[in-house]
C-alpha cells in the first residue's frame, strides 16, 4: 500500500513539472514606467509580453514581420499576461517605475502571432519537393530531410519521392542536372510549390600519410537550388564541399557527403528559403483555374462569385471560350489549399470538382 502511494505522489508531481505543463505559460520580469502608477503598470504589461514574444520569434524574418506589426500585436494580445506580482514600485518626480512578476500565455502568444502571419511555424506553409541525385549512399539526401523536418518544413512524402526516381527517367536525369524546367514538369502532380534539386559527386583524394595508416581519403560535393514549382523560376543556389577519412571506402565518401551537405545547409540557406515562403504568402501565388462545360453567363458569374468567397483570394482576370472559364487570381496560401476550398462547391445544381493540378495550373469540371 505503501509502496502504491509513493508511485501515485511521483505521477502527480511528474504531472504538475511535465515539461508541456511548463512551456503553456512563460515567467517573465520586467520594468515599466508613466505618469501615474496605473501608466507604469500597463507599460510594465507590453514589457513582459514583448519579452515573452521575443522567446517565441525564431528567425530573422519572424523579427522582421513583428516589428512591422508590434504595435498592433501588443495591443491584441495584452490579454496574455495572466497574472503577476508587483516585486518593487517607486515614484520618483513625477514618473512611476513599476517592476513586475508575470505568467504569459504562451498558447495565446503563438495563436496571436499565427493569425497576424508573424509566426512561420504557424505558418500555411508551401510544400517542398527534395530531389537527391547520390551514387554509393543516402547519406546526403537523409542529412537534408531530417534537417528540413526538423526545422518543420512540408515535405512531399517519400513513396511519392521513390516513384519519381524510379528507373531514372530521362525527365528526372535533367532536373537534377540543372534543368529548372523539368523540375517543375517533374513536381507536376505531388502538389509542391518548390523543389529543392540537389546533386552529390563523391571520390576519393590521394593521400600517402592516410594510405600508411591503413585509411583512404573521401571527398564529396554538393550544388543544390530552390525552384518555384508554377514559374520554373530559380530563387536559391548554394554549393558546399568536404572531406572525411576511414578505413572503409564507402564510409569515407558518405562522411564527407554528410559533412558537405550540413555545411550546405546553413542557418542563413534556411532563412532565405523562408523568404521564399514568406513572399509567396504575402504576395500570393498567381494561379490559371480553367472551368470546363461552362455553358451561360449566370454560370460563368456564380463560379466567379464562389472563387472569390474563398479567402485569401484576389482575382485578376477572366476569359472564356469554347466552353471554358479561364480565371486568373493571385492566392495567399499554398495550391492545395485552395483546391480544398474549391473541391465540392455546388453552382447551379452541380458540384465543383478538381480534376487536375499542374503547378500554378488548375482545372475544374462540373459535375
Amino acid at each position: 500500500m505503501k509502496s502504491i502511494l509513493c508511485w501515485l505522489l511521483a505521477a502527480c508531481l511528474f504531472t504538475l513539472t511535465s515539461p508541456c505543463q511548463a512551456r503553456q505559460y512563460i515567467s517573465v520580469e520586467s520594468e515599466g514606467y508613466g505618469v501615474s502608477r496605473k501608466d507604469a503598470l500597463l507599460d510594465a504589461k507590453r514589457q513582459v509580453l514583448l519579452k515573452g514574444i521575443n522567446t517565441l520569434l525564431t528567425s530573422q524574418i519572424e523579427v522582421k514581420n513583428f516589428s512591422l506589426k508590434k504595435a498592433m500585436v501588443l495591443s491584441r494580445s495584452i490579454g496574455a499576461v495572466r497574472s503577476y506580482e508587483i516585486v518593487r514600485e517607486r515614484c520618483q518626480g513625477t514618473t512611476w517605475f513599476v517592476t513586475i512578476r508575470a505568467a504569459v500565455s504562451e498558447t495565446t502568444i503563438r495563436r496571436d502571432l499565427a493569425a497576424l502571419k508573424i509566426l512561420l511555424a504557424a505558418m500555411d506553409k508551401p510544400r517542398l519537393l527534395v530531389l537527391v541525385k547520390e551514387d554509393c549512399g543516402q547519406a546526403a539526401e537523409k542529412t537534408i530531410v531530417d534537417s528540413l523536418r526538423h526545422r518543420g518544413f512540408d515535405l512531399v512524402d517519400d513513396a511519392t519521392i521513390a516513384a519519381l526516381k524510379q528507373d531514372e527517367t530521362v525527365l528526372f536525369r535533367a532536373a537534377t542536372g540543372g534543368d529548372a524546367r523539368a523540375a517543375a514538369q517533374l513536381a507536376d502532380g505531388t502538389g509542391a510549390d518548390f523543389i529543392m534539386v540537389c546533386r552529390v559527386s563523391k571520390g576519393l583524394m590521394t593521400s600517402q600519410l592516410l594510405e600508411g595508416a591503413g585509411m583512404v581519403s573521401g571527398r564529396a560535393a554538393i550544388r543544390a537550388r530552390v525552384i518555384d514549382a508554377g514559374s520554373g523560376a530559380i530563387t536559391i543556389s548554394t554549393a558546399a564541399s568536404a572531406g572525411a577519412a576511414h578505413m572503409s571506402r564507402a564510409t569515407a565518401v558518405n562522411r564527407a557527403a554528410t559533412k558537405a551537405t550540413e555545411r550546405m545547409l546553413t542557418q542563413e540557406l534556411f532563412e532565405q528559403l523562408v523568404t521564399s515562403f514568406q513572399e509567396l504568402i504575402n504576395e500570393g501565388r498567381p494561379l490559371e483555374i480553367t472551368f470546363h462545360e461552362v455553358t451561360d453567363f449566370q454560370t460563368q458569374q456564380k463560379i466567379t462569385e464562389a472563387v472569390q468567397a474563398i479567402t485569401a483570394t484576389s482575382l485578376q482576370n477572366h476569359t472564356v471560350a469554347d466552353g471554358r472559364l479561364i480565371l486568373s487570381l493571385l492566392y495567399r496560401r499554398s495550391t492545395d489549399t485552395f483546391c480544398q476550398h474549391l473541391h465540392g462547391k455546388v453552382v447551379q445544381g452541380k458540384k465543383l470538382a478538381v480534376t487536375r493540378i499542374s503547378g500554378s495550373r488548375i482545372e475544374v469540371s462540373l459535375r
